[in-house]
């Protein structure tokens, strides 16, 4: 009898009226920004690509390289590729022309496809998505390119490849977990 009065009181006692506001996503009170257009939770529109930040507070609250309450990145995948002597979870390549717009999935360590095929000095356009469970970026070092992307979120992000050789992109957050990828000149 006391624990069922203890538990009509314990469930009773937090109504969704008196929570505290946006309280319940991820369990942290924080919520996606209010939109007068959208009346989806979470979808695209909710979270957008963006500039990056310095990614400090993404590796302190147990994602990045402390999300299994350690310093070491996680294990490679079985099937990983090594480029420039970077280990790299390898989801498939795919070769593009100059002008033309690519598909390209960020998911929790690796991005897919990982190698794009195309000739010196084509400029690509590729269309990020965010598959994950967390904030994944895209940076492109030489070419000022740094861009965060929420859960679930869209973008855009023009690159150039290089004269001859390979060209290295990373997510900053997953990048010593295998989250790299490369421009390959064919």
């Amino acid at each position: 009898m006391l624990a069922t009065a203890l538990f009509v009181v314990a469930c009773s006692a937090d109504r969704p009226a008196e929570r505290e506001r946006r309280a319940g996503f991820g369990m942290m009170g924080i919520g996606p920004p209010g939109s007068s257009t959208s009346p989806d939770l979470l979808g695209p529109d909710w979270f957008r690509c963006g500039p990056g930040k310095d990614g400090v507070g993404y590796n302190r609250y147990g994602v990045g390289r402390m999300r299994r309450g350690g310093l070491e990145p996680l294990p490679l995948e079985p099937d990983h590729v090594v480029i420039q002597g970077r280990g790299v979870n390898f989801h498939g390549a795919d070769r593009v022309a100059d002008g033309t717009t690519v598909e390209m999935e960020m998911d929790d360590d690796y991005f897919s496809p990982t190698v794009l095929r195309g000739a010196a000095g084509a400029t690509v356009t590729i269309e990020l998505e965010n598959e994950g469970v967390r904030t994944h970026n895209f940076s492109v070092r030489g070419q000022r390119i740094d861009v965060d992307c929420g859960v679930r979120a869209r973008g855009k992000v023009e690159v150039v490849f290089p004269r001859s050789g390979v060209l290295l992109f990373t997510c900053k957050y997953g990048a010593t977990s295998g989250m790299l990828g490369a421009l390959k000149v064919r």
